[in-house]
């Protein structure tokens, strides 16, 4: 009541005791009514009963003692407690006979403020607006921390409904990525499962249509079958191919693919992957160079994937690169980043930057309409991407149509733990040289 009363700007002062002089004509009733102050109460006498009463009646924002009541500050403060309401200000007049004792006990019953009678009239007044001024800035301050305060409450459940809601978002969030990831495991162990099964099927039409088309037990008579036994033979590769790179890439994907980890020079595995190319480069009309440090460059690592890695990059930059291009693979150590690098580079067709990422997906491959398309299987960057993973290292490529295609790929010394590693014992390493 206090508190809405101070915020309306109408203060309420109580004088308790006799109306008695202020040392100037009138009363202090009419001293402060012609100051301005319009609700001025009286309680004559000095009961402290009568006080704690009138405080609960009025809900005063300043007290005025004067007269007896104001011999007696200590009894008078604690009936101002006694009310129980937000404690106004209390002002009291003593004579001017009063010793410091007096004084001092006046302060520590917690009287505001205390005036020697007589008190002059403009005194009177200003200290008086002083301590109601005051108590109107506390109550304001009062008003806007229990404002602020609910208004943190209320903030802070709803960031406490917010973070509940993130957090259940993130559990569901969770068991479906693990419910994602399952079923992925189990997706790629079924088309693990099925590619396997077709290799054996597959390999008996491939013998089969080598014998025909090759005449194995005599002529077959109409040249034609020898020309349809050709398309057999041919598709049937076609298929394992297929069969065998879906395989890889269902293994990889599913983590059941084990790493054989273990030191070689990565310069040797590479060179010896390349020169089993060379008679596809010169096939192809395809010039293919590689180079590599004249030390040994020593890593940890599965020179099996390294071997399949280079095989299918470099393979893929003479397939796509015409008669007359250039493939370079060059290998070299980065010692700032402890890690190796591997660069394949082609005069290629190469493919616009937005095609690169389709080129990585499975079965996915750029055609260009002004171009003949060599056949692949289109697994050959996924299943490589994967065992570069697998590795710890990372791959980029940088093309541009016409110009050519750079592939990057930078290898560890030593691959990280986990990811399969069956590590393999030191005394494996000249024969993996």
């Amino acid at each position: 009541m206090a508190a809405a009363i101070l915020s309306s700007g109408h203060p309420i002062i109580l004088i308790v005791g006799i109306a008695s002089s202020t040392g100037t004509e009138g009363s202090v009733t009419a001293l402060l009514r012609h100051a301005g102050f319009d609700d001025v109460r009286e309680v004559t006498g000095a009961d402290a009963s009568a006080l704690t009463d009138a405080c609960r009646e009025h809900a005063p924002t300043l007290i005025l003692l004067v007269g007896p009541a104001a011999d007696r500050p200590a009894s008078m403060a604690d009936a101002v407690a006694q009310a129980r309401l937000p404690q106004p200000p209390v002002l009291v007049t003593i004579p001017d006979h009063a010793d410091e004792r007096s004084r001092l006990e006046a302060l520590e019953a917690g009287i505001a403020d205390i005036l020697v009678r007589p008190v002059p009239r403009a005194e009177l007044v200003i200290r008086i607006g002083n301590l109601i001024r005051q108590q109107q800035a506390l109550a304001e301050a009062r008003e806007q921390a229990a404002t602020l305060e609910l208004l943190l409450e209320e903030r802070t459940q709803r960031l406490q409904e917010a973070v509940d809601l993130l957090r259940a978002a993130e559990r569901r969030l969770t068991d479906q990525l693990e419910a994602s990831r399952a079923e992925s495991r189990g997706k790629s162990e079924l088309m693990a499962t099925a590619a396997h099964e077709l290799r054996t099927p597959l390999h008996a039409v491939i013998g089969f249509a080598d014998l025909i088309r090759t005449e194995a037990y005599g002529p077959l008579g109409d040249p034609r079958y020898v020309e349809y036994s050709h398309d057999i033979h041919h598709a049937a590769s076609h298929m394992l191919a297929l069969v065998d790179g879906t395989l890889d890439l269902a293994k990889a994907e599913s983590g059941l693919e084990m790493l054989e980890i273990r030191r070689v020079d990565v310069g040797r595995v590479v060179q010896d992957s390349v020169r089993m190319l060379n008679q596809m480069a010169a096939n192809a009309g395809v010039r293919l160079d590689v180079t590599i440090p004249d030390q040994p460059l020593m890593i940890r690592t599965d020179p099996e994937k390294v071997r399949q890695v280079v095989l299918n990059l470099a393979s893929n930059a003479v397939k796509f690169t015409p008669h007359g291009g250039r493939v370079t693979v060059e290998v070299a150590a980065d010692a700032a980043q402890g890690a190796i690098i591997m660069v394949v580079r082609d005069t290629g067709i190469g493919m616009a930057a937005a095609d690169i990422p389709t080129a990585m997906k499975p079965f996915r491959q750029i055609r260009q309409l002004d171009r003949a398309h060599p056949k692949g299987t289109g697994l050959g960057l996924p299943l490589t991407r994967r065992f570069i993973e697998m590795l710890g290292g990372e791959m980029s490529i940088a093309s541009k149509p016409g110009r050519g295609t750079i592939v990057t790929v930078r290898l560890p010394v030593d691959p990280p733990a986990g990811n399969n590693c069956a590590t393999q014992p030191e005394a494996s390493v000249a024969a993996g040289r």
